[in-house]
């Protein structure tokens, strides 16, 4: 937790950075929801050394720092999903499931909300300026990275590749992993420790790496490149995926967009070959009868 991490690091710091080191402590929670500018005030900093304080933590910034600490307070003021289950247990199925499709219509809400379109044009060019692109997802996450690696094949932008099942199922593909490709990883709680180990070793070699996850929780989320949040809210014991499918619609479409080349053409082309495939089956069947 971010005030552990804050208490810990107390001792060892100058003067100035304990100073702001206390007052977070007492006042921990009033930060999520407060500008870098009230805040620095309020401690009597400049808004210079509150970031450089958040950073000394390691954290990017003041920006990643508060959304850290306000998912923490979400999580400890969120009811036990066992008592939501329970309720919809006591309701009939109609109102089940306005409740369920509420609840998720909120999850895309918020996704798209607050969506940053820096980090989603990030994510644009750096696939643009890469030599081949790596996605990744394990679990459940699995489903979604081969929805994304179908769209990217279809487009023909790119080389694509996946990474995914066990560490030695994908060791040889993330070992020809260069500096000059990208890495998109898709991972929801509980964060698969190999999404974390594959996430690393792009890094080290000095490749991007773009993250879709729900909260800077996540142990990747400080060190990608670029972070696409997708809500997580759920009344049950599952992951909510809604977000995350809705975002990397988004994002296929904004490639489409900011393309220089003719990817419709091509996506085009793709569905040709396709349709003389089912042509050719359906003829060879007719024809063994």
């Amino acid at each position: 937790m971010v005030k552990e991490r804050v208490r810990e690091t107390l001792a060892h710091i100058s003067p100035s950075f304990q100073v702001i080191g206390r007052w977070l402590l007492e006042n921990y929670d009033s930060i999520g929801f407060t500008s870098v500018h009230e805040l620095s005030k309020s401690i009597g900093v400049s808004n210079a050394s509150l970031v450089r304080y958040t950073q000394a933590l390691g954290f990017k910034g003041y920006k990643q720092f508060r959304e850290t600490v306000q998912d923490e307070v979400k999580t400890k003021l969120k009811s036990d999903p066992d008592v939501a289950l329970n309720e919809l247990d006591l309701l009939p199925a109609k109102k089940q499931l306005q409740k369920l499709a509420d609840n998720e219509i909120n999850n895309l809400s918020k996704t798209l909300n607050d969506l940053s379109l820096q980090s989603l044009l990030g994510m644009v060019d750096g696939v643009f300026q890469s030599n081949r692109i790596f996605v990744s997802g394990f679990g459940v996450s699995k489903n979604i990275m081969q929805l994304f690696e179908y769209a990217l094949v279809c487009m023909q932008i790119k080389e694509v590749h996946t990474i995914s099942g066990s560490v030695s199922d994908y060791s040889p593909r993330l070992r020809s992993m260069e500096n000059t490709d990208c890495l998109f990883i898709m991972t929801m709680p509980p964060y698969s420790p190999e999404a974390i180990q594959v996430g690393s070793h792009a890094k080290e070699i000095g490749a991007k790496v773009f993250l879709f996850t729900d909260s800077a929780a996540c142990p990747l989320y400080a060190t990608a490149d670029a972070v696409v949040r997708c809500e997580n809210n759920s009344l049950l014991l599952t992951n909510s995926y809604v977000g995350m499918i809705a975002v990397i619609q988004v994002f296929i479409n904004l490639l489409l967009l900011n393309s220089e080349e003719n990817l419709v053409a091509q996506m085009k082309t793709v569905v040709d070959i396709e349709k003389r495939g089912y042509s050719f089956i359906k003829t060879h069947k007719e024809g063994s009868k």
